[in-house]
């Protein structure tokens, strides 16, 4: 979820029509992001609503191009978290430090 820009819901799905072209609020990264229409949401995949990471995979990097969706990196070059909030660095640090302890 820290690489999410966008969450896409279908032009005719009514149970979304409200929210069209609004924002919601990530809740990892406390940032708002677009709530977008897109045509190729299928309706009927659980909720209908999809969050769109376009760094992830080619769904969501068609959808991050086609809606100029910003592309977050998440991790370095060097296989490290980057652009995470510094809350959650804390909690990543103490769990892989706690699994060395028992490997």
């Amino acid at each position: 979820m820290f690489g999410d820009t966008a969450i896409a819901v279908h032009p005719d799905d009514a149970r979304y029509t409200k929210f069209h072209n609004r924002r919601a609020r990530n809740p990892l990264t406390n940032e708002l992001i677009p709530i977008i229409v897109d045509s190729s949401v299928d309706t009927s995949f659980h909720t209908g609503a999809f969050k769109i990471t376009p760094s992830h995979d080619v769904n969501d990097y068609e959808t991050g191009r086609r809606h100029k969706l910003p592309f977050k990196s998440v991790l370095g070059d060097d296989g490290r978290l980057v652009n995470v909030p510094d809350e959650f660095m804390v909690h990543f640090f103490l769990y892989f430090t706690f699994i060395d302890c028992f490997s």
